[in-house]
């Protein structure tokens, strides 16, 4: 068939001739023996035949057979670029010979050797139309795709990508989710314009950084757990020939035993021209560089010292006889192997046999050479894991380094991908944390982290191990270890916060700045500046103001969460008393009782619902000031044996009696010590001790108040019911138990997010907000 084409001019035998070898060409075998008997030059030669059906069948036929393409293949298209690409370009040409003309050259770009000539051709300006095209028809622009990130392996091709408007394109195709089994080629695709620095600039501006974060976060969640990570490199999703590589960079020589035949011979003119060796015949010719006839190395500087002193030792013995001896043990040496060679012991303080001890220093180097290595023992680096995270980390690292780096990098979606995989990953990189580390080291980026929030974030996410967007508590697999870098990040932070310039830029969006920007600055006052720092003591009042005026009416979780945060760590916190118990009950004294059978009743108190409580009239009208109105002075009561007492229930009258006749709680009254505390789920509105606590301060007792306060403090008050018992005692004006409400609350060792919804809570159901943000304020700055 392939000397039919080559001699036949029947235009319908051809095209049968063409057909035969495109259905020849669907097994890998026979195209790989159709290419080598030279079946594609005739096939590529009718492409600029004048009929349009054996056009259409020879360019179908060249695209069956240059799948897989190999070097013959690309040798013998090669000449049929520019006519492919006439018709991959061509308007009036039929669909399907559009269609294969750009699948043949799509294949063709697996060869980085035809790369750049593709370029040339215009190749790259047709991916991208034909991309921009089939976006819609994943199947179709798959291969379209691969092609264009093949083509980013070269320079040149790479400055036209980024021209066309290849790389906003690309950008695209990674937002798409339908395109997601081809994001980890794109990304390593994008890894080629590391060191382009206007391609930096514009994948950064692009939203670059931010879908590579997203990558991270996506690839730390599925990760498995702590050992399921292999330590592998990168494996790409087909394999690819070594003839794919970029063709910027010459291929490495077939025969390696000509490289180092190359390499002796130029370290033998080396020594001549120095003046190491006389002649050639110098050096012995059973001296090689060969490493698998010296034997094994302990390390490369070893390996050279070795080398040169042997070369050494052969220059000496031709001039000194009584040295000739050492030169052919030295030579015995390097011949065996490194460790019969005269070396220096990493653990051993002085050098096995030193060739100085015998030899004269021919030279500085000779001496060089004979003394010890000063800087002990080279430790390698630790190999780092290249997991499939390993090109988008790259890449970051370089945006990193551009001039202005903040606005791509200093934003929430960035910083919550990183966050996300150096605590969820199980075998983070470190280039994540140095990535975090070079951020908050940059003046440049203060601003970004203050005006978006991040370092509220940096401390809940790496110092709580708290995630404020969301619910569910993120599992940190890293703890210790996320702590120290969070204590390393938030210092860096407050090392540039309180340099001169950063003071300025701190105090100028805190006072000038946007209302978004003072929050933001405003919440993370106290984690920028330190205690007994004075920009802190100056900015903490406006700061105060700036958080607490917005929490009494937002709604934002997140918002509360740092609010809470910012607000406990601006006070000391201090280890609250725990609950008291009871004592137990010895013996037990009821003053009432004593009274009562002393002295008797003379007035009788009747409640709502029918019962009668007696009582003392001196005892009741000395100790409250109520009492003494109503039944000493001109009132109807004051010559009434039975008083009528309205909305008040016994649970609560009869402690209240109890007091005023002179039991108290340290008297070990029965009914003042037996007062049931309210259960978790009930309100304290709603109990025995809120009913009484009530009485209390409606009958102007403040003692029995004070003495109520103290059991709700100590027995009931946490933060779940924090929130109802600050609305109790706004209702019934008791001013000491809300300012303890807000002490518990902000100097209590609580639980970050317990915190956060119990002030959310507290803020909603608050009935005077403006008085609740003033008393909030003196706590902060501890005013009486």
């Amino acid at each position: 068939m392939i000397h039919v084409l080559q001699s036949s001019q029947d235009a319908d035998c051809l095209q049968s001739c063409l057909r035969a070898l495109r259905i020849l060409g669907s097994s890998h075998s026979h195209r790989l023996s159709i290419c080598h008997q030279g079946g594609l030059t005739p096939c590529a030669s009718l492409l600029s035949s004048a009929e349009p059906g054996l056009v259409c069948a020879a360019v179908r036929a060249v695209c069956e057979l240059s799948r897989g393409c190999s070097l013959d293949c690309a040798e013998q298209l090669s000449p049929a670029v520019p006519n492919l690409v006439l018709l991959a370009g061509g308007e009036e040409v039929k669909a399907a010979v559009r269609q294969a003309a750009l699948g043949t050259l799509c294949n063709l770009c697996s060869q980085g050797a035809l790369r750049p000539m593709l370029g040339n051709a215009g190749t790259v300006q047709l991916l991208i139309q034909e991309a921009r095209v089939q976006r819609s028809a994943p199947t179709r622009c798959l291969p379209v795709l691969k092609a264009l990130c093949l083509c980013c392996r070269e320079a040149l091709n790479r400055r036209r990508l980024r021209e066309l408007g290849g790389l906003e394109l690309m950008l695209d195709f990674l937002r798409d989710h339908q395109y997601r089994s081809v994001h980890s080629r794109i990304i390593a695709a994008l890894l080629h314009f590391c060191h382009d620095t206007a391609a930096l600039t514009l994948l950064g501006s692009g939203g670059l950084a931010a879908l590579l974060a997203q990558r991270l976060e996506e690839l730390a969640r599925t990760a498995g757990a702590v050992g399921d990570v292999p330590e592998t490199r990168i494996i790409a999703e087909e394999e690819e020939d070594k003839a794919s590589t970029s063709f910027d960079f010459p291929p490495e020589p077939r025969n390696k035993k000509l490289c180092e035949v190359a390499s002796e011979d130029r370290l033998r003119s080396w020594l001549l021209s120095e003046g190491y060796i006389c002649s050639l015949e110098d050096l012995s010719p059973e001296w090689p560089l060969d490493p698998e006839r010296r034997g094994p190395l302990v390390s490369e500087e070893s390996d050279v010292s070795g080398t040169v002193s042997s070369a050494l030792a052969h220059q000496s013995s031709s001039t000194n006889s009584a040295s000739s001896r050492l030169g052919k043990e030295i030579q015995l040496n390097s011949l065996s192997g490194a460790e019969q060679r005269p070396t220096f012991s990493p653990t051993s303080s002085k050098p096995d046999m030193p060739i100085t001890s015998t030899l004269t220093c021919q030279s500085p180097l000779q001496e060089i050479l004979g003394s010890r290595w000063p800087l002990g023992p080279r430790s390698p680096l630790p190999a780092e894991v290249l997991g499939p995270e390993f090109p988008g980390l790259l890449l970051l690292s370089r945006l990193s380094q551009l001039s202005d780096s903040s606005p791509s990098l200093v934003c929430p979606q960035v910083l919550k991908g990183l966050l996300t995989y150096v605590t969820c990953h199980p075998r983070p990189s470190p280039r994540a944390a140095r990535l975090l580390q070079d951020l908050t080291c940059d003046p440049s980026c203060l601003e970004a982290f203050i005006r978006t929030g991040t370092i509220c974030t940096l401390r809940a996410r790496l110092l709580l191990c708290e995630s404020p967007e969301n619910d569910s508590e993120e599992y940190n697999r890293h703890a210790e270890t996320t702590k120290e870098l969070g204590h390393v990040l938030l210092r860096n932070l407050c090392i540039q916060a309180e340099s001169p310039f950063g003071v300025g830029a701190v105090t100028h969006m805190l006072v000038s700045g946007p209302q978004a920007d003072r929050r933001q600055c405003a919440l993370c006052l106290p984690f920028i500046y330190r205690k007994d720092s004075p920009h802190r003591r100056l900015l903490l009042d406006g700061a105060l103001r700036l958080i607490l005026e917005p929490l009494m009416f937002c709604m934002d979780p997140v918002f509360f969460f740092h609010a809470s945060e910012c607000l406990s760590a601006l006070v000391s916190l201090q280890n609250l008393p725990a609950p008291c118990l009871p004592p137990e009950l010895v013996t037990t004294r009821c003053c009432y009782q004593d009274l009562l059978s002393k002295r008797g009743s003379d007035v009788v108190f009747v409640l709502d619902g029918g019962e009668r409580i007696e009582g003392n009239r001196k005892e009741v009208t000395g100790a409250c000031e109520v009492f003494r109105a109503m039944l000493g002075g001109s009132y109807v009561e004051s010559q009434q044996r039975e008083v009528y007492v309205q909305e008040v229930p016994p649970c609560a009258f009869i402690p209240l009696l109890h007091y005023l006749h002179g039991c108290t709680e340290r008297a070990l009254c029965p009914t003042l010590q037996e007062l049931p505390v309210p259960t978790p789920g009930q309100d304290l509105a709603h109990s025995p001790l809120g009913f009484t606590l009530a009485a209390a301060g409606r009958f102007l007792l403040p003692g029995l108040q004070q003495e109520l306060e103290k059991s709700v403090r100590e027995s009931l008050l946490s933060l779940d019911t924090l929130p109802s018992v600050y609305c109790f005692a706004e209702t019934h004006e008791s001013a000491a138990l809300r300012r303890d409400c807000c002490v518990y609350l902000l100097r209590g060792p609580h639980p970050p997010r317990k915190r956060a919804s119990s002030l959310f809570q507290l803020c909603q159901r608050a009935q005077d907000k403006h008085h609740l943000a003033l008393l909030l304020e003196d706590v902060v700055l501890q005013r009486n």
